[in-house]
């Protein structure tokens, strides 16, 4: 018996319901009432943040345990609650992923690398006009001293043997470093541990077949083991494209490894070089989706000029053009924010598949374990990568697939047709 089903009513569950179905409506939830879906309702803000609040409560087993006990007064926590924004953040498979592909910051990192770089040209603008304003007084101090005439022409004299430094003549410390190339390298080295991490989590999965008797039944019974768990990995946000991605660098990886043993690694070359080339496929995957976006929000911006200016807009025949109609605007908003989703995720699957690739390759080169080890845990990799590159959501299962999916699909369909 709860007390309260405030939270349960927001996110339209049962007050039994099911952790899985509690992340599964606040999904739902959350994109439908999110503000930047709902520009036009003022209360679009305070719903999104109450649904997140009750998420936040229902999702943690002892605050949803003492809200069902005592109320919204002793579940909320003493720190408060994690900022809307950041449990937005789920889009991409959320934490379920993390023991595979760690956390995704590429999209994060790149926000504030563009922050540390705007406030560098800030500082460099700031520096300028100092130096300016310096120069500018110099000169007027050098006219002034002109008109002294010759009593400052003889103090120049008495200290002409001494040599004057002006602040900004000083040699600059050329060493110390921005604070653009310090958080580059943060990144470096917490990208490190982070691949390390991951190259022991798989190393200990793979172990479940590697440090056995190695027979079928083994076999079966690991893949048994990761069918479970893929299936249920399958119903998170992008859940289904995440498995087929970390299943083909599997593949991919342990091919090119047991091909480079054989006829003198030719055959590793080739796959090697098969790699290579859908490596540069990935990356103009997310470069063409990111300019589509960007075209996409300039086409925006510019049906919302249109709809704002009372001068009459014309096309290239001087025929008029008339205004974008709300409903057209809200239609654009749509396709923009389903290619900037597209955008994210290859992104995202850019960035998956750098790091699995590193993880991979270290798990397989590690000379620690001995040849036969090295072989066994490629051939698991592959039994692996196939169980999650088989996986499929039945057609009730795809109903209940994210709206973020339904976007980006959205988005790519009316792309193939303009």
């Amino acid at each position: 018996m709860v007390v309260d089903t405030e939270y349960y009513d927001l996110l339209g569950v049962d007050i039994d319901a099911t952790d899985m179905e509690i992340k599964k409506a606040y999904r739902k939830k959350s994109i439908l009432e999110h503000p930047d879906k709902n520009r036009n309702d003022p209360a679009a803000t305070e719903r999104f943040q109450a649904i997140s609040e009750a998420y936040q409560v229902l999702s943690d087993k002892n605050l949803r345990a003492n809200y069902d006990k005592s109320g919204k007064e002793k579940a909320i926590p003493k720190g408060g609650f994690e900022d809307a924004a950041e449990q937005f953040s789920v889009i991409f498979g959320g934490e379920a992923f993390a023991p595979y592909i760690g956390e995704l910051t590429l999209l994060k990192n790149l926000q504030k690398q563009e922050e540390l770089h705007a406030e560098e040209e800030a500082e460099k603008e700031k520096e300028q006009v100092k130096k300016d304003d310096e120069k500018k007084k110099q000169k007027e101090n050098e006219e002034t001293n002109k008109k002294k005439g010759n009593n400052i022409n003889n103090l120049s004299k008495d200290v002409g043997h001494l040599k004057v430094y002006d602040e900004q003549d000083q040699p600059k410390d050329t060493s110390k470093k921005s604070k653009l190339e310090e958080f580059e390298e943060e990144l470096k080295a917490q990208k490190e541990k982070n691949n390390e991490k991951l190259v022991k989590i798989l190393i200990e999965r793979l172990s479940i077949l590697t440090e056995s008797s190695y027979d079928m039944d083994c076999k079966r019974s690991f893949e048994r083991k990761f069918e479970e768990e893929a299936n249920l990995l399958k119903m998170e946000s992008f859940g289904l494209d995440i498995l087929h991605t970390i299943g083909s660098v599997y593949v991919e990886r342990a091919k090119i490894y047991l091909a480079s043993r054989r006829a003198f690694g030719l055959g590793g070359m080739f796959h090697s070089m098969k790699a290579r080339g859908g490596v540069f496929m990935d990356t103009l995957r997310t470069v063409s989706a990111a300019i589509d976006a960007q075209s996409s929000m300039k086409e925006l911006e510019s049906m919302k000029e249109a709809s704002e200016s009372t001068t009459p807009q014309h096309d290239k025949e001087g025929n008029e053009i008339s205004k974008p109609t709300p409903e057209e605007l809200a239609q654009q908003e749509g396709i923009l924010m389903g290619k900037i989703l597209s955008a994210a995720w290859y992104g995202s699957k850019y960035e998956i598949m750098s790091t699995l690739r590193t993880v991979c390759d270290k798990v397989l080169e590690d000379k620690s374990s001995g040849k036969l080890t090295a072989d066994r845990r490629a051939e698991a990799l592959i039994l692996l990568g196939k169980v999650f590159q088989r996986v499929y959501r039945t057609k009730a299962e795809q109903e209940e697939a994210q709206i973020f999916e339904q976007l980006v699909a959205e988005a790519t369909k009316k792309k193939r047709h303009t």
